[in-house]
């Protein structure tokens, strides 16, 4: 594993535009140009902006998070597979992977929704089926984005690996993984996408870094601690 997905120290420049940039989200300031700001100001290269774009967010929605976050998927599960299966994939792949300041473990994005290790992803199906394994009795639903390229081929992997393990789960295409999530108002998400958790009041569970933290001993940098 590389040591680019494991803990590491930002650098002091770093440090001080994750500072920056949090301050300024504090006091309303648009994040898409606060990014720009911080980002020029301290010459922060395109994974650095990520990480902060998908790493630092208010207080208040920090804290919207943590109420609701749970290590045991309440009723039935619902899985973002592509987010939880993008953030194994960057992992394995050495890519850069961190907790949130709001907790959750997440990527830089690095796969841009294209993912051509077929191998890979079908050990990472694997660690998400032998994570299904610890509930047997809980209901589980995949939801896949079906505009994703080879999407018809990755629920076949999935589904096939599911009945393999004996895992009773339905693995579903969908235009939008975000719309179908949405539609639940009751169920525990498995997903880290903003968008979804901000229109949502489900409980949330981070399938990545249980899997990461449990089944790879990893240790990723936690920019919530960073911070302070």
């Amino acid at each position: 594993m590389s040591a680019m997905s494991s803990h590491l120290i930002p650098e002091e420049g770093f440090k001080q535009a994750l500072q920056d940039y949090s301050y300024l989200l504090e006091r309303q300031y648009p994040d898409k140009g606060t990014l720009k700001i911080v980002g020029d100001r301290y010459r922060l290269n395109t994974e650095e902006r990520a990480l902060l774009y998908r790493g630092i967010f208010t207080r208040e929605q920090c804290e919207n998070i943590a109420y609701r976050m749970v290590n045991v998927p309440e009723e039935k599960l619902l899985i973002d597979a592509y987010n939880v299966l993008i953030t194994l994939l960057n992992y394995r792949l050495g890519n850069r992977v961190f907790i949130s300041n709001d907790g959750l473990c997440r990527d830089t994005g690095s796969l841009f929704g294209k993912i051509r290790e077929e191998k890979l992803f079908r050990e990472c199906a694997g660690l998400l089926a032998d994570y299904l394994l610890k509930y047997p009795d809980k209901e589980s639903i995949l939801y896949l984005d079906e505009p994703v390229s080879h999407s018809k081929n990755h629920k076949k992997i999935l589904a096939d690996t599911l009945t393999e393990k004996n895992i009773q789960a339905t693995v579903v295409l969908v235009p939008s993984a975000d719309e179908a999530l949405l539609l639940h108002k009751r169920g525990t998400l498995a997903t880290s996408d903003s968008n979804i958790l901000k229109h949502t009041e489900n409980p949330v569970l981070d399938i990545p870094r249980e899997i990461i933290e449990e089944r790879f001993e990893g240790r990723l940098m936690d920019l919530g601690k960073e911070k302070l």
